[in-house]
């Protein structure tokens, strides 16, 4: 009797030993399309920025032989992108990151079979590319959202399709992926994730985040080794006057970021008189036009206008900025350009440019406080004030710019400058984007395909 109980004993230990490893060799094939696709997206971010920096480098070399070969390498390349976009890759229009948001809306399956497709991933870096080649003020690090949303979304499309929790769960970690590979910032990367693409997570969602973050990051990491985005930046707040500069930027960023963000969602709803007519006959020929305001702007500007505003922000951080006074305020105006010719590009490198360019002309109402220092608040504060996300604000400059010491005051700073920010627009950027997104993207739907019963 004992000897058939002590059996059956053995036996089900066994049965239970057994079935714990058929589960975890289960999830661990589940888990294998999360790594690849992770992998993936920090080999793509890579090369995205290979791209972009060598598209940067191309178009200098033939502004440098003539400043005039702007007046047709810049129209004419983004009127060629506006073409390719609407014959080959219509599922890659927009920035990326409100297409990646609205993309976690329940009832948003068409739209991930539109937009998080790897056909659609090729074109935003191709256009991307060819925005930033021409001169725009572009940057890669929004459409890599995008595009790291759709290699997670449809390397695990099968998934994605049974289970919605599974398919929001593998936007959010390839945006959050993206963004972390982009700027060698993997905190910045969560942080993003939480604050601007969702704001409650289940625990699926948070374990295939930080997992798609760690494995993405190490993946540029081996390729391209540890570096800062912006450079080292050895600065503290060393005495009580520098606490002065918090409270300017704060403010004066969230004025202007909130300015700015109520311009460009206006913008987005509807263009002023007939330009919003005119684009949307001749988009070809509106994105041309935008070039060559953008061109003579360029000019005007001895060239610093031009492209994503990498260089310049790094050259006003490093102290070598004397020249760009004017540069927050041209580089602004060749923002709203850009993001009116309807051009795929992102616009996180070139704020943060914006926003050096305006720390620069706060730095000159301190001048008794460290240039570098201000800057790095006025960054802060006008991403804030643009965007409302200050904890992606405060963490992403830190990482670029490797100034843990000044944590304290660019949280303080981020945070005085979104809540300014609330006061001057109703919306954040990209929430309000996605507002005007769903509302389009649904009339488009019922035009295609029109609910039962309608005629």
């Amino acid at each position: 009797m004992q000897d058939s109980s002590s059996r059956r004993s053995r036996q089900l230990r066994m049965n239970r030993r057994l079935r714990f490893l058929y589960l975890s060799a289960a999830q661990m094939r589940r888990q294998v399309p999360v790594w690849i696709a992770a992998i993936l997206i920090g080999l793509v971010a890579y090369v995205f920025a290979l791209g972009s920096h060598w598209s940067h480098d191309l178009f200098f070399k033939a502004y440098d032989a003539s400043p005039y070969w702007s007046l047709l390498i810049t129209p004419a390349g983004l009127a060629l992108a506006i073409w390719i976009m609407h014959r080959f890759f219509p599922g890659s229009a927009g920035g990326g990151i409100p297409q990646s948001i609205a993309a976690l809306e329940p009832g948003m399956e068409k739209l991930r079979e539109y937009c998080f497709t790897l056909r659609a991933a090729v074109g935003k870096i191709v256009l991307t590319l060819i925005g930033i080649g021409s001169g725009a003020t572009f940057g890669y690090e929004g459409p890599i959202v995008q595009v790291g949303a759709a290699i997670k979304y449809s390397l695990n499309r099968k998934a994605a399709q049974r289970h919605e929790g599974a398919a929001r769960s593998f936007i959010l970690a390839g945006a959050a992926a993206g963004v972390a590979a982009a700027f060698n910032a993997p905190l910045a990367g969560i942080m993003f994730a939480i604050e601007e693409m969702g704001r409650i997570f289940d625990m699926r969602a948070g374990s295939t985040i930080l997992l798609s973050v760690i494995v993405a990051g190490l993946t540029t990491f081996a390729i391209n080794g540890n570096y800062s985005y912006f450079g080292v930046v050895p600065v503290a707040m060393e005495s009580k006057q520098a606490w002065l500069a918090v409270p300017l930027c704060g403010v004066i960023g969230g004025i202007i970021g909130g300015l700015a963000c109520r311009l460009m969602l206006s913008l987005s709803k509807r263009l002023p008189g007939p330009l919003h007519g005119w684009r949307g006959r001749y988009p070809i020929r509106f994105a041309a036009g935008c070039g060559l305001v953008l061109a003579v702007i360029g000019i005007l500007s001895d060239g610093s206008t031009f492209g994503t505003g990498y260089f310049r922000a790094r050259d006003i951080i490093e102290g070598h900025g004397a020249a760009l006074q004017d540069y927050g305020v041209l580089k602004l105006i060749t923002m709203f350009v850009s993001h009116i010719s309807a051009v795929p590009g992102g616009m996180f490198a070139p704020s943060l440019a914006v926003g050096a360019g305006f720390g620069l002309n706060m730095s000159q109402l301190l001048p008794f406080l460290p240039q570098a220092m201000v800057v790095l608040l006025g960054m802060v504060g006008f991403f804030a004030g643009m965007t409302r996300a200050p904890m992606t604000g405060f963490v992403i400059v830190m990482e670029m710019t490797n100034s843990s010491a000044m944590l304290i005051p660019l949280m303080a700073t981020a945070l005085l400058a979104a809540s300014v920010s609330r006061l001057v627009t109703r919306r954040a950027l990209y929430e309000g984007q996605v507002r005007l997104f769903l509302p389009q993207w649904r009339a488009r739907m019922e035009q295609i395909d029109p609910p039962s019963g309608r005629t």
